[in-house]
């Protein structure tokens, strides 16, 4: 049998290796900062305690005009409307972007891990890279990314606003 001492010491441990491997994720991904700047207002980020009105804005960004009824669309401004398409574009080539360069490191790793030395001629090629013109078709569960990472990612490259977790509950349900 444990003692109560032994146990709470295992589950420190347990908490500081999953902290450990959080922050090796977040500098895999290339989110770290924002999740430094995160881990100052949230302990933990977690996609299921937003407030509706961070759903909302989240959803926005990812979704774009797909997350509202055709009568809400067709009783948007114009200008409304194209603001909402442009965010969303925007955010869809930052994700296709992401999604390439993490598929280039876990390729990288992969072919470094299986040739070792011999693959040194195809890692070469920078992790970085991306086509711009190409659609990565890879899903986010497929390459391990949650939308907490996402919400990270569209923070850094301001699709999200830098105080998105200290925001209060403002959703007004309407179009205004």
């Amino acid at each position: 049998m444990l003692s109560k001492t032994q146990i709470e010491l295992l589950n420190k441990q347990k908490q500081i290796e999953l902290l450990k491997k959080r922050e090796e994720r977040y500098m895999f991904y290339g989110i770290y900062e924002e999740y430094l700047q995160a881990k100052k207002v949230v302990q933990v980020i977690d996609y299921t305690k937003l407030n509706p009105y961070q759903h909302f804005l989240f959803k926005r960004v990812l979704h774009g005009l797909n997350m509202y009824s055709k009568d809400q669309v067709k009783k948007m401004h114009r200008d409304k409307k194209r603001r909402i398409i442009r965010v969303w574009k925007r955010g869809q080539a930052v994700l296709n972007k992401w999604k390439q360069i993490i598929s280039n490191k876990k390729i990288n790793y992969y072919l470094y891990k299986t040739f070792g030395e011999n693959a040194k001629a195809f890692l070469e090629i920078p992790e970085t890279d991306y086509l711009p013109d190409y659609k990565s078709k890879a899903s986010l569960k497929d390459l391990g990314i949650r939308y907490e990472d996402v919400i990270l990612m569209f923070i850094q490259e301001k699709l999200l606003p830098r105080n998105f977790f200290e925001l209060k509950n403002e959703y007004k349900k309407g179009i205004k």
